[in-house]
């Protein structure tokens, strides 16, 4: 399916340029449109944007913005469509169906918290919601080729993941009380980028999958499936019954306090995904992993830095860029 954007504002993309991201192009065309809001457009922000409250009881869609999250929600159709507001000079054609409201810069800033940056085009869709399981299953192959394991949901009805390798084991992530939307989104790109196989986490202590989430994410969230247990530490337990080697992410501080524990740097790893399936624990912004999660790793893994001169108040880095480096570090080109 192909969507195209003719676009008069050129602030959103530099004339004459073209981006492509599989079937979608988007390319620049001047054009005017100078039609008054429509009857049915006001009608819409009068009864449903202005009557906007604090207290309004818990929603079920989301607004999502910007290019870089509507057009894969669109191609991917993981949610289900509402509404599309586009900007005054914006062209959009409507293979799906959807309700479009064209409106003014002004009216679709209303729509958004603190001057979210939506690019003239704001989809109104159903929340993503993460799949709930409750453990990973043993490998049931051995290929060059592909690798086959169940992971098991609630239901007892699992679902079997055939995927491709290059002679590695499946790398799974868990992140352990992320709770910023804006970490959680810039984790889950980063996962998907390295290809990690799967991405959980408990979502009754997370961060949700949001529109700020989704936003932070760049689209990511909107391919890539996201994961929900009950309880995070049995997960693990059982999982690790299952043949799958625990790393748990820590600071390089955290690590030489915790002497119980095999601590590595993330330099020192040594093809750890040849033999066995592996997750990584990503712990908390502020406090990291907490004591029960650790409890459940076989290793404790951290990021030593280079600098011999740091200060002791600055001894690790942000969380989602710690986990961009330790999955350099599993997933990376080693050539």
């Amino acid at each position: 399916m192909l969507f195209t954007l003719n676009f008069y504002n050129t602030l959103v993309l530099r004339s004459t340029s073209i981006l492509t991201k599989n079937s979608i192009i988007i390319y620049h065309k001047a054009y005017h449109w100078n039609a008054d809001l429509t009857e049915n457009t006001k009608n819409y922000y009068k009864n449903n944007v202005y009557k906007r409250s604090p207290k309004q009881q818990k929603v079920d869609f989301d607004y999502l913005y910007g290019l870089s999250v509507v057009l894969p929600a669109l191609e991917q159709k993981r949610r289900k469509f509402h509404r599309l507001f586009v900007q005054e000079g914006f062209l959009f054609p409507n293979e799906l169906n959807i309700p479009i409201i064209k409106t003014t810069k002004n009216e679709l800033n209303k729509l958004l918290k603190d001057n979210r940056p939506h690019q003239g085009i704001i989809l109104k869709a159903s929340k993503l919601e993460p799949i709930k399981i409750a453990c990973l299953g043993k490998q049931q192959s051995d290929k060059i080729t592909h690798v086959r394991y169940q992971v098991i949901k609630p239901s007892n009805s699992p679902i079997t993941l055939d995927i491709p390798t290059n002679g590695t084991r499946p790398f799974w992530l868990a992140l352990d009380q992320v709770v910023d939307p804006q970490n959680l989104g810039a984790i889950i790109r980063s996962a998907y980028f390295f290809g990690v196989n799967g991405l959980v986490m408990c979502s009754k202590n997370s961060a949700p999958l949001s529109a700020v989430t989704a936003k932070a994410s760049s689209g990511a969230l909107e391919i890539m499936n996201v994961y929900d247990v009950d309880n995070l530490s049995n997960f693990l337990n059982c999982s690790s019954q299952n043949d799958w080697i625990i790393y748990g992410a820590v600071s390089s501080f955290e690590s030489k306090n915790n002497s119980n524990k095999s601590s590595i740097s993330i330099n020192e790893l040594n093809d750890p995904l040849s033999k066995n399936p592996v997750i990584l624990v990503i712990g908390n912004e502020g406090t990291g992993l907490r004591m029960n999660i650790l409890n459940t790793c076989h290793h404790q893994l951290y990021i030593s830095s280079p600098n011999t001169n740091k200060s002791e108040y600055v001894d690790s880095l942000n969380v989602n860029a710690a986990t961009a480096v330790l999955l350099q570090g599993f997933l990376g080109d080693k050539s």
